[in-house]
């Protein structure tokens, strides 16, 4: 590799034998140094697509040694091009075409299988790895815990009073932060506490740890996070930073006492959780068109609605990123505020506050007259009025309901406004919505399903053929080895999309409610508009491969339940 590197620059930089005249070269004249400098830079990037497609075909169960084998091959194609090719921009633009043509195809393959909506955070970590700021060498594998001076905490000698807090810690974060987990938990139990995590929505349980080593690691994240590790009955939150595997994390580290003993809950990556624009929630290019519309009327009033645990915030903060908060003013009422919005005024309110202070909060808020108001959880009569009635013309209130559908999230508002024509007066939109687990693409099964079954399912059987389901059985190499999965770390699913039902509350839609008209004439008026049930944008999901009939039955079955059990990860279908 470094001759055919040493020759392709030579031949590369060294122009005619002769001038145009005919006579010798001048001193000097048979290199020209700046054409070594493309050369270089095509090839540099030529090896690090190679190391980085050997790397990735494994872990996206792509054949590794047959794309290795034709890589090299159009790597020897390029060479002999480079060489026999006359004049060097001909040659330095077929050298670069067969390796954008490597780059094309391999991308294309990796699309077809699992997708590139992975790859913008892989390259970013990839930049961020080029930081100088590792200076304590730690053992690969390992958890690697930034200080609160940035750099990494040593790894503990055998007899230092500290190594059982610290394998504790190991023990508790390595696994769930290798599997994407969102949220890990530590919560003590009869004779140990007791490791479970969420990923994607889902909770599984981990290991166990002995109290005692249980209570140290507890100790040792709270002076991490810098929280007073003395205290041990009053809830804390604290920061910390690890590494993992070449991933960095942020961990928002809360701490409190019990009865039966001190709790941990890690949250990962807080910041990173609600980013979503509406554009990435899941919805069909067209119902995209029609939200942004409606946003921009900044108008009356949206109800958004979700089952608790079904990205509910997630939908608020999407819908409010899509104003303009440096033109708007803004101002949110929440419990449990998530994230912080920038632009955006949030008046913050603990989750157990009563409704009088909560309408209270509103009160101030609808005094300061900003353009938009979103409150997170409205379930007080007063406080819907209050909302209610500042909307108008030129004043968009955004109100969160926990209800099912549409459907279910208008008859809602109509009770807490208790006047049908007031409650449809102002009301622009309603979205409801799920989230579910996407399939890991790389190792999903697919499957024929029986015609009945998907009657049941309102499928045309002549339209579908084949369905896609989690794997229930584990892949083996050529010698019948257990080959785990290593894009989706063993859990079948990976990444979660969301789905949704716009009712947009036209004259027809209002009329029959002051009406007092039915919920059937309600749903005429739905398909009117085209509008697509929550269970069959799930159903077209299922269709697309994305995700599997099994996973939209937990969905739809779940209703109010975050989490309705918690299987451990080879045990989910």
């Amino acid at each position: 590799m470094v001759l055919s590197l040493m020759a392709a620059i030579v031949a590369a930089a060294a122009p005619a034998a002769s001038t145009a005249s005919g006579g010798p070269v001048p001193v000097g004249g048979y290199i020209a140094w700046w054409k070594c400098l493309p050369l270089i830079v095509v090839l540099l990037i030529w090896g690090r697509l190679l190391t980085w497609i050997d790397k990735d075909s494994q872990e996206v169960l792509l054949p590794r040694v047959a794309l290795n084998l034709g890589n090299l091959i159009g790597g020897a194609l390029a060479f002999f091009l480079f060489f026999a090719l006359p004049g060097f921009p001909l040659a330095i633009g077929a050298l670069l075409l067969i390796v954008a043509i490597e780059a094309g195809v391999y991308l294309g393959m990796r699309n077809s299988k699992v997708g590139l909506s992975d790859l913008g955070g892989k390259f970013n970590e990839w930049l961020e790895s080029f930081k100088k700021e590792k200076t304590v060498k730690v053992i690969q594998g390992e958890v690697q815990i930034i200080g609160r001076n940035g750099n990494l905490v040593a790894d503990p000698e055998a007899d230092d009073p500290v190594r059982p807090a610290y394998e504790a810690v190991q023990s508790l974060l390595t696994d769930p932060l290798r599997r994407n987990a969102e949220r890990i938990d530590l919560a003590p139990s009869d004779n140990a506490s007791v490791v479970r995590y969420m990923v994607d929505g889902v909770g599984y349980s981990g290991t166990s740890i002995e109290r005692g080593r249980a209570a140290s690691a507890i100790e040792f994240m709270k002076i991490i996070s810098g929280t007073d590790a003395a205290e041990k009955r009053k809830p804390q939150t604290g920061t910390m930073k690890v590494t993992l595997d070449g991933h960095k994390h942020e961990l928002q580290v809360l701490t409190a006492g019990s009865s039966a003993g001190e709790q941990l809950r890690v949250t990962v990556d807080p910041k990173k959780k609600f980013q979503q624009r509406v554009e990435d929630l899941g919805m069909a290019a067209d119902a995209v068109e029609l939200v942004k519309e409606v946003i921009r009327e900044n108008a009356g009033v949206v109800l958004l609605a979700a089952p608790k645990g079904q990205g509910l915030t997630t939908l608020l903060y999407a819908i409010l990123r899509a104003h303009d908060a440096f033109l708007q003013h803004i101002q949110t009422v929440e419990t449990d505020q998530a994230t912080d919005l920038e632009g955006i005024t949030q008046n913050k309110l603990p989750s157990n506050a009563p409704p009088s202070e909560e309408l209270k909060k509103i009160e101030w808020v609808i005094s300061q007259e900003p353009d938009v108001i979103m409150s997170s959880k409205v379930e007080d009569p007063k406080i819907a009025a209050a909302l209610n009635g500042y909307a108008s013309d030129t004043r968009r209130v955004y109100v969160a309901l926990r209800a099912a559908s549409t459907f279910d999230a208008l008859s809602l508002w109509r009770k807490l406004i208790g006047d049908d024509r007031k409650a449809v007066k102002n009301l622009r939109m309603i979205i409801a919505g799920r989230v579910m687990r996407r399939l890991c693409a790389a190792c999903k099964t697919g499957y024929k399903p029986e015609p009945g079954t998907l009657r049941k399912l309102n499928m045309d059987p002549d339209k579908v053929g084949t369905l896609y389901q989690a794997r229930t059985q584990p892949m083996r190499d050529a010698k019948g080895n257990p080959v785990p999965c290593d894009f989706c770390k063993e859990l079948y699913y990976k990444g979660r999309l969301g789905v949704y039902e716009i009712f947009l509350i036209d004259d027809d839609v209002k009329q029959i409610v002051e009406a007092g008209g039915s919920q059937n004439q309600l749903k005429a008026v739905f398909r009117k508009q085209r509008g697509k049930y929550l269970q069959e944008a799930a159903l077209a999901q299922v269709e697309e491969g994305e995700t599997s009939v099994q996973e939209v039955l937990r969905v739809m079955k779940a209703g109010d339940e975050a989490t309705p059990s918690r299987p451990k990860p080879r045990q989910q279908a």
